[in-house]
Parts: C-alpha cells; structure tokens; sequence
C-alpha cells in the first residue's frame, strides 16, 4: 500500500481557506480529535483515504473496487469498510494503515451502509437488486440477503438499524425513479419483511430517532424531508414535511435531536440544516463545488464533513452558524474529483512517525 501526503503549499492553502471564516465562527476547532475516511467513486478503480478531521491532513490512501458508495468503521473493530457497487463487493483494510485486508462478494450494487452499534454486523441495500446483505464483521462474509420488497422494480437504497438491533429499515425507490417508493421494516433478527409503507416519489434514506418512536425519510424526487410514527408495525407518515432543498440524500441527527443535517445532490453544492421541532430549513452553500455526496457529524454533533464533488474534497460546515471552516482536497494521487461516503470517527489515527 502506498501512502499519499498534501504537500506544504497545500497544507497551507487548505489553512488559509479555513482562516477566512475564521470571522464567522467563534468555535471552530483545530485541535479536534479523530479521523474521517472518505470514498471517491470517480476514477476505476476507486479509492478510500482517512483524513486527520482537525487538519485535513491525509494519512493513507488506498484502492478499492469499482464505484465505491459507502464507508464505515465498526464499533469494536480495527476495520474500515466501502462498499464498492461496481464491483458487487465490500472492501476491508485496517483502520491504522489502510492495508487491504479482504474483499467480500456481495450481491448487486452493494451501496449505502451501517454498522449495530456493537459493531458485529454491517447492514447494506443492495441497489440493483431489492435485498439488504447482512455482513459479519467477525468472519468478513455475507452471512444473508434480507428481501426489502416483494416488488420486481424496487431497489433497495439504503439501511438504517435501530439502537436495540431489532428493527431494520430499507428505504426503497424503483428502477424507475420517477415513480414512489417505500420504506420497508424488516425484522432485523430473522430477516422478516413485516411491512412497505409507500412515502413518495424515489426515497434515498432514512433515519430513526434513537427512541424508535419517529424518524425521518429523504424524498429525493420531491425535495422534502417527512417524518415518519414508527410505533406500529407499519410505518406511518405524520404529514410534519419541509421542503429542504435540490434532491435530499444522506440523513444525520445531532446528538441533542434539534437539528436533522442532510446533504443535498442538487447543483451547486449545498447542504440543509432542519429544525426537528419546527422543521424550518437553512441552506448552507459550499462555494466551489458542483454537488455534495454524504456526509457525517462530529462527536458533539457541531461540525458536519461533507464530500465534495468538482473539484472534489471534503468540506466542513459549522452547524451553528452555517459557515464553512474548512474545505480539503482529495489527495493526488490518486486523485478524481467524485469524493463520496463519509464516516467520522473520533479515534485520532497515528501518523508517519507513530505519534497520535
């Protein structure tokens, strides 16, 4: 594995474009501890590199399979994963170094992702199909195919899985992207469907509230955000909606539930911040970029990474203000300008001379 590093000039070029909102935010914090692995689905094959989250200094890069969608991190692993759509796999390399450790065969289009919170299990859609694979952190194989939908067109987007691990959703559109779709509880302990419930024009994910009472749904072919009551065994829509912006994606909530940040895969590149009590919106632009790809929080919720795409990078938003602190390439090589998944986490990698 060959490690990639910014040079100087970049390094200082990336300081002083976040030194230019400096006046913005008061918080902003350069000392923050962790680490965000970011995909790029650009070039073939594609890549994964960890970023230092307070520098944007990138400690490794590595090769992946084609296309490569999502990435996480387990609870409890030493292990980063993408899943890598082109390829129909998952890819694993040890979270330290970046080496490439396994691929998994998956079933087809393998695409957005998440880790139970014991870190035991990897649920997955499988985009091309309408299953969600079920992967095994301790073997590194896919030990099932849950069925999200009964329908032949339905494709299944994205997972979301409870706190407790009972309960599995699937956000499902269709071949045709113009037509609705649903959302699917599956029962995440023996792979039963229990239930569709439709929610409109091409849903891309959803997000439980970690009560399970509530969650939220991005419609991306309506441009809204609907909530959803999740006490039954159908999920049901409340009719509490925002219209939040240009093709809503990814979903994340902040540890206080006040505020839902979603990325946006409209043109240019913007993300949304909604108020979970109100549901009023603010646009948050990021200049330079043509569209956004997913995104994550920082531990205390206060700063979201979001992957940029043309010229590619990733960017950092304040949610407080909406001010963007900071804005990193994606390293060169190996370059490619479609940075997509993100996934924070808070362990500080080593670096070059193994200090932390």
């Amino acid at each position: 594995m060959r490690k990639f590093t910014l040079s100087a000039a970049l390094i200082a070029a990336a300081l002083a474009f976040a030194a230019g909102f400096a006046g913005a935010t008061k918080k902003w914090e350069p000392n923050l501890r962790g680490t965000v692995f970011v995909t790029e689905r650009g070039l073939v094959p594609g890549s994964v590199t960890a970023f230092d989250a307070a520098t944007g200094r990138p400690i490794w890069t590595s090769r992946t399979g084609t296309t490569p969608i999502g990435v996480v991190k387990p609870r409890g692993t030493h292990k980063v994963y993408t899943s890598d759509e082109g390829s129909n796999q998952m890819s694993v390399f040890a979270e330290e170094t970046g080496a490439l450790l396994k691929t998994i065969p998956m079933a087809l289009g393998p695409h957005h992702l998440m880790a139970t919170r014991d870190g035991k299990l990897i649920y997955v859609g499988e985009f091309l199909q309408s299953t969600v694979g079920v992967v095994d952190t301790r073997t590194d194989t896919e030990i099932a195919h849950f069925q999200a939908s009964s329908l032949a067109n339905a494709r299944t987007h994205s997972v979301y899985i409870t706190r407790n691990g009972k309960d599995l959703y699937a956000a499902n559109t269709r071949a045709d992207r113009t037509q609705k779709g649903d959302v699917a509880h599956i029962d995440a302990r023996t792979g039963r469907l229990l239930c569709n419930t439709e929610v409109g024009v091409d849903p891309s994910e959803i997000l439980v509230r970690p009560a399970g009472k509530r969650g939220y749904v991005s419609v991306r072919g309506e441009n809204k955000i609907k909530e959803l009551d999740l006490r039954r065994t159908c999920p049901v829509l409340t009719g509490r909606e925002a219209v939040i912006g240009s093709m809503p994606d990814t979903l994340q909530l902040t540890p206080d539930r006040n505020l839902l940040v979603v990325t946006l895969r409209g043109m240019p590149a913007q993300i949304s911040l909604m108020n979970t009590k109100t549901f009023a919106v603010q646009i948050v632009n990021i200049p330079g970029h043509t569209t956004t790809g997913h995104h994550w929080l920082s531990k205390n919720g206060r700063l979201t990474f979001v992957a940029v795409e043309n010229p590619g990078g990733l960017a950092v938003v304040d949610n407080e203000t909406g001010a963007v602190v900071a804005d990193y390439m994606y390293p060169n090589p190996p370059g490619g300008n479609r940075p997509h998944g993100v996934f924070f986490e808070p362990k500080q990698l080593a670096d070059d001379d193994g200090e932390e």
